[in-house]
């Protein structure tokens, strides 16, 4: 069975490319997108592991988890205004998490990124 709506206690917009292009005032080639405000649910990831060089630290990633007719794919925006989540993030990785069955999508869970 897909979470319950009360599950998803957060609200997040989805900025989505959609494969157009536009110019800008200044002649610059510009994607065209497409926000859709959506319910979901933040959380943080467990701490990863991180080397880069020499130097060696722990991270944690944030994660979303959004219902299963969500429409997302990697690179995609998330903007939220969620305390402790208030910021723009890149999606990094998308995961569709299916029931016991495999014909049923409970839900979908995305690895985010800050975007700089």
């Amino acid at each position: 069975m897909p979470y319950p709506i009360v599950f998803f206690i957060h609200s997040a917009t989805i900025r989505h490319a959609t494969g157009a292009t536009t110019e800008d005032q200044w002649g610059n080639v510009a994607p065209v997108t497409a926000d859709t405000t959506t319910v979901c649910r933040f959380s943080k990831q467990d701490e990863q592991f991180e080397i880069a060089g020499q130097s060696a630290y722990l991270t944690t990633v944030p994660k979303i988890a959004l219902p299963p007719a969500t429409t997302i794919s990697e690179n995609d925006q998330i903007i939220s205004t969620v305390q402790g989540y208030s910021d723009t993030f890149r999606v990094n990785e998308v995961r569709v998490v299916y029931e016991g069955s495999r014909e049923v999508i409970s839900h979908i869970t995305c690895k985010l990124a800050a975007v700089v």
